[in-house]
């Protein structure tokens, strides 16, 4: 491995590792709204979170300063760190992935500021659909989004690959968690938004993880949701417990910590899917519609198997929440086709040896 490899590597990880503490802090913070109880801006929950996304702001901002330092020392940035510098200001050389992770990591922080100042104003926050809330966590999203972008352009490495996955699998959760904002919102209609979000959303992004890495893939994608669901809920389960010893509180009546079945039921599913979709691909190969398909029927079986086992608010339709999975799945599904084709032109040297190199 050369010094560039090691480098690249490193501040790859350091990025992904502050999603993930943000990711830990989010669930961590649901679990103790759910269980203990509103809370302030300044808890632990909510420190785990800030400090993701400084992490991976400040690690984006470094390796910016890095690429710029080599392009003026007369040496051309290697497009697996990161991927392809792009100008900013005439001055700075940044890699494209840690640019839109960078760029994103300063709008949380701001965001941030913004919750801060929400938190004063209205005291205890007990929503996700507040503007701050949405605000920094669509920038979260982003940054996730450049994590994902630094890895596809090192996808010729195998640290590479399972760096993207992963990145991915987190994208997904964080990502399901934000829409939930759309069960909050009363759009006259019978859909339960809150499932039609939590399960279209990490059906895509298999299929995104199918078109990026086109063998293991998908299936990868599929296991790591799993992981990362499983680590970070029984996380929060066993941080709830002991905040609220450490801070005298007392839990909800009706709570019972224990491993978080209910929140890893859909990562199951998704499994599932996965193996199903690594199959096919490999079996009849992929267009945009055959990924449509698949994410609609997939989308939509999930959804009919959680919906027939669960309580329904009144008014839910469960032939609606279906269907709107099913096209949301279908059309984001469609997407990931080109979308694939961005992500492994993020190392244009690798496109231009094709991607041959990545299936070894």
């Amino acid at each position: 491995m050369t010094k560039t490899d090691s480098a690249g590597r490193f501040a790859a990880f350091v990025m992904l590792a502050g999603t993930l503490i943000s990711l830990s802090g989010l669930t961590w913070d649901i679990g103790w709204h759910g269980d203990v109880g509103p809370d302030s801006f300044f808890t632990l929950p909510h420190l785990f979170v800030y400090s993701g996304g400084a992490i991976a702001g400040l690690t984006s901002l470094t390796m910016v300063l890095r690429a710029t330092s080599a392009q003026r020392n007369g040496q051309a940035p290697d497009p697996t760190v990161g991927g392809r510098a792009v100008k900013v200001l005439g001055v700075f050389a940044a890699p494209i992935g840690y640019l839109v992770g960078g760029v994103a990591a300063a709008s949380f922080l701001l965001y941030g500021l913004w919750d801060e100042w929400w938190h004063g104003l209205y005291g205890f926050d007990v929503t996700i659909a507040s503007p701050p809330h949405q605000g920094w966590l669509t920038s979260i999203c982003v940054t996730m989004i450049g994590t994902a972008i630094v890895f596809a352009a090192a996808r010729e490495h195998r640290w590479g690959r399972w760096g993207f996955m992963t990145a991915v699998a987190a994208f997904g959760s964080y990502a399901s968690i934000t829409s939930t904002a759309l069960a909050d919102v009363n759009m006259g209609t019978s859909i339960d938004w809150f499932v039609v979000t939590w399960v279209a959303i990490p059906v895509v992004c298999v299929l995104l993880g199918s078109q990026v890495l086109p063998r293991g893939g998908a299936l990868g994608t599929g296991v790591l949701t799993l992981v990362v669901n499983l680590a970070t809920w029984s996380y929060a389960q066993w941080a709830v417990g002991w905040y609220a010893n450490v801070q005298d509180l007392a839990l909800r009546d009706y709570v019972e910590l224990g491993f978080p079945i209910e929140r890893v039921l859909i990562p199951a599913a998704v499994l599932v899917f996965s193996v199903v979709v690594e199959g096919l691909l490999r079996w009849k190969g992929c267009s945009a519609w055959a990924l449509a398909g698949y994410g609609a029927v997939g989308a939509a079986a999930i959804t009919w198997w959680l919906e027939s086992g669960m309580r329904h608010a009144p008014g839910d339709s469960i032939v609606f929440t279906c269907a709107a999975s099913a096209a949301i799945a279908a059309i984001l599904g469609a997407a990931t086709l080109r979308l694939g084709r961005a992500l492994r032109a993020a190392n244009t040297a690798a496109v231009a040896r094709g991607d041959a190199v990545v299936a070894a």
